[in-house]
């Protein structure tokens, strides 16, 4: 073999090797990145079964059975007053002389209000008075008349008749004294009536009558009242009434006056006010930052004759006369817990029944349900 034969076959060994190197590193190449696929498709697989199961799930909204004794909180509307107020009247007729008093004008007690004139007090009164003196007069002369009949009686000059007479004649002169100052005291009592004064500090709240107008017996002449001291008379239902009774302290808010709070305390409670309407509570605030007139909202919380309460919603027809609910067991399943519902009160119902304090009810989505169903829980 020539020089040129041994180059030529060696150069095609020699090329023979380098391709049979670059094919082994193309497969090693393929196996790796094959590898590497394999095992970034594995993981996948768990997540999309676990999302397949979670994707069967019914979703539902729950509501936790409180443990606390199942109560109730109702709001009632009320508009604040003066809790001392007067309708001041005329004990006397006659005409309204003067006012010295106008509408919102403050008074102390015992301030002039009004003259009220009658052309006969006055006169009734002093006449009064003279028949008292006169009966006065009548009983000191009794008295001398009698002590000298019984001087002359220890003497035996005057009969035992006469000193009885005598003794008859002052007890006459002394119980027609009584009388005369009676009548007297009546008559200056009637006079000072046309003097009408204020009962109690305060602000005048109306004046019906006008100066000059003729006035009768028990007309109304003017009004007052204290500021200082408000109350609410709310009508409120039986349930309400019954959970409260006099010096209990209610929560008293002003939506409509910067949703102010207040401590109310119940003055009264007055359960049969009329036939057949409501009862009625009378709650009085002390604090003198609510004016009378504002409109008020009073709290009241109610305790249920019942073990729990849940929304209205979580309640299922299951008969005649037969209801339950939806229960989320730990598994994520449902469960059918018979109740009883005693109540309805705005949208919760007060209940009986197998439940346990925070256990899950479900309340929305239980339409859908069924005993023993996987269910998710959502916000």
């Amino acid at each position: 073999m020539t020089k040129c034969q041994l180059w030529c076959c060696g150069e095609v060994v020699m090329r023979s090797d380098k391709q049979t190197g670059l094919i082994h590193l193309m497969l090693l190449a393929g196996i790796c990145f094959g590898l590497a696929a394999c095992s970034e498709r594995e993981p996948d697989t768990e997540p999309a079964a676990l999302q397949s199961a979670t994707q069967s799930r019914l979703p539902v909204r729950v509501s936790y059975v409180q443990s606390d004794s199942p109560s109730v909180h109702q709001t009632f509307i009320g508009t604040s007053r003066a809790a001392n107020r007067v309708t001041i009247r005329s004990q006397i007729s006659g005409r309204l002389l003067q006012r010295e008093v106008k509408l919102g004008t403050r008074v102390n007690q015992g301030d002039v209000l009004a003259m009220v004139y009658n052309p006969g007090a006055t006169p009734q009164a002093l006449a009064a008075k003279q028949r008292w003196q006169q009966a006065q007069v009548e009983v000191a002369q009794a008295q001398r008349d009698y002590d000298r009949i019984q001087s002359l009686y220890e003497k035996k000059v005057a009969s035992i008749q006469e000193s009885e007479s005598a003794r008859s004649a002052v007890q006459a002169a002394r119980a027609a004294t009584d009388a005369a100052e009676s009548q007297y005291q009546q008559a200056l009592q009637m006079d000072a009536e046309q003097t009408i004064r204020a009962p109690f500090s305060g602000v005048i709240t109306a004046t019906p009558v006008e100066p000059g107008e003729v006035i009768q017996v028990g007309e109304p002449l003017l009004q007052l009242a204290d500021p200082n001291e408000v109350e609410i008379e709310i009508i409120v239902t039986d349930a309400a009434a019954s959970s409260v009774q006099a010096g209990d302290v209610l929560t008293v808010l002003t939506p409509f006056a910067g949703e102010q709070r207040y401590a109310g305390v119940v003055h009264e409670v007055t359960p049969f006010r009329e036939r057949g309407a409501l009862p009625t509570v009378i709650v009085r605030v002390a604090d003198t930052g609510m004016t009378p007139g504002t409109t008020v909202h009073v709290e009241f919380e109610s305790t249920l004759a019942g073990q729990f309460v849940l929304p209205a919603s979580s309640l299922i027809k299951t008969g005649h006369r037969q209801s339950a609910v939806y229960r989320v067991k730990a598994s994520n399943e449902v469960e059918l817990v018979p109740v009883q519902p005693l109540q309805v009160i705005d949208d919760r119902v007060v209940i009986n029944g197998a439940l346990q304090a925070e256990d899950a009810v479900v309340i929305a989505g239980n339409h859908q349900l069924y005993p023993g169903a996987a269910v998710t829980v959502v916000q």
